[in-house]
């Protein structure tokens, strides 16, 4: 299956690089045919060579959680019984089901992924976003003073928490905060038009706009120059995706906490980051109930809270060589950790 390391891979992304589109159809590169094949993107034949074998296909998911019931489309059609594509010329047609095809995904302990390899799709993890943050989105921010003299900003919140979009689980930690220790986000309407009518007040410190792969390094602003940093992702009890949002502390020289699935803290100390045990109890991403886990998070976020800011400094001055180890770590490794671990596991 994974002779795509030696031979032509097709490699499929989603037309507007986040979402399968519902309604579209695989391009037909999927196929191989004697001589043409229709090139979708552009609209016209083109002619193809050595098209006598089927190669290895990519279907690249990198970077989206996969939702197969949402995008059910896309994932059960190579098992559809007597699938064919009538759009060769001269071709010489096979069963979709005879295609090998590989899921390329960064998420763990995924029922999605499951289903997929059920199904007979071979999956392959790797951690897109940490390579794409160190590679691409952060990649200057290591060389700005604002961003290296990290004590010498000062710290005037406890914490922050910021929440562009409506999402429950976000709603329902903030409502277990006390919300005057530290700084939060809140639209309602969020920008998808979602209205919560909740008891925790509409707030904002930015713009919410569609930024979460930006950080602000030219003022002292909300973001750095608070002390704890409540990373919640997008995705909170079915898996572990991790977004460039838990980036953004790291790249602050920032202490977090993780709202996300069980063993989340787990997988970043796999890729060699360091966590805050020696700070707070962590045992939290170990707690499977959903409703313990957030108060576990919302009790350490709470005792933050309750200190002062100079007791924050000091804690921050405490931790300094752990905060400066993950901003090297990400800058100085990450990215080789990240192309070993993928062609590792396109390697049969």
């Amino acid at each position: 299956m994974h002779d795509c390391m030696n031979v032509d891979v097709e490699h499929y992304v989603f037309n507007n690089d986040a979402r399968w589109n519902t309604g579209n159809t695989i391009p037909s590169k999927y196929m191989y045919s004697s001589n043409e094949y229709y090139d979708f993107n552009n609209k016209k034949w083109r002619s193809i060579d050595d098209r006598d074998r089927i190669y290895p296909t990519i279907v690249d998911h990198s970077f989206e959680p996969v939702n197969y019931a949402l995008d059910f489309d896309l994932w059960d059609l190579k098992f559809r019984e007597h699938q064919h594509w009538p759009m060769y010329k001269d071709s010489k047609f096979i069963e979709i089901q005879d295609l090998p095809l590989i899921v390329l995904h960064s998420e763990k302990n995924s029922n999605d992924i499951d289903k997929l390899t059920s199904l007979g799709y071979t999956d392959v993890h790797w951690f897109s976003h940490a390579f794409l943050c160190s590679e691409y989105y952060f990649s200057l921010y290591n060389k700005l003073d604002i961003v290296k003299n990290y004590q010498a900003r000062p710290i005037q919140y406890a914490w922050v928490c910021a929440n562009r979009l409506l999402r429950k689980h976000r709603t329902d930690f903030l409502e277990m905060l006390d919300l005057d220790q530290g700084c939060y986000s809140l639209a309602s309407p969020d920008p998808n038009g979602l209205i919560y009518n909740g008891p925790v007040a509409p707030h904002s410190f930015d713009d919410h706009g569609n930024s979460s792969a930006e950080i602000n390094v030219t003022t002292l602003d909300t973001f750095n120059t608070s002390f704890l940093h409540v990373v919640s992702e997008t995705v909170w009890q079915d898996k572990i995706h991790f977004t460039e949002k838990v980036f953004k502390p790291i790249v602050l020289h920032q202490p977090f906490v993780v709202l996300q699935a069980p063993g989340s803290l787990e997988y970043l100390r796999s890729y060699g980051f360091k966590t805050f045990g020696d700070w707070w109890d962590e045992s939290y991403d170990t707690i499977e109930d959903p409703d313990q886990r957030m108060q576990a998070i919302a009790d350490i976020v709470n005792w933050i809270g309750s200190k002062s800011l100079d007791e924050l400094e000091t804690m921050r001055t405490e931790m300094a060589s752990d905060l400066e180890y993950n901003f090297r770590h990400f800058y100085e490794n990450i990215p080789a950790i990240c192309i070993d671990e993928l062609r590792a596991n396109l390697t049969p």
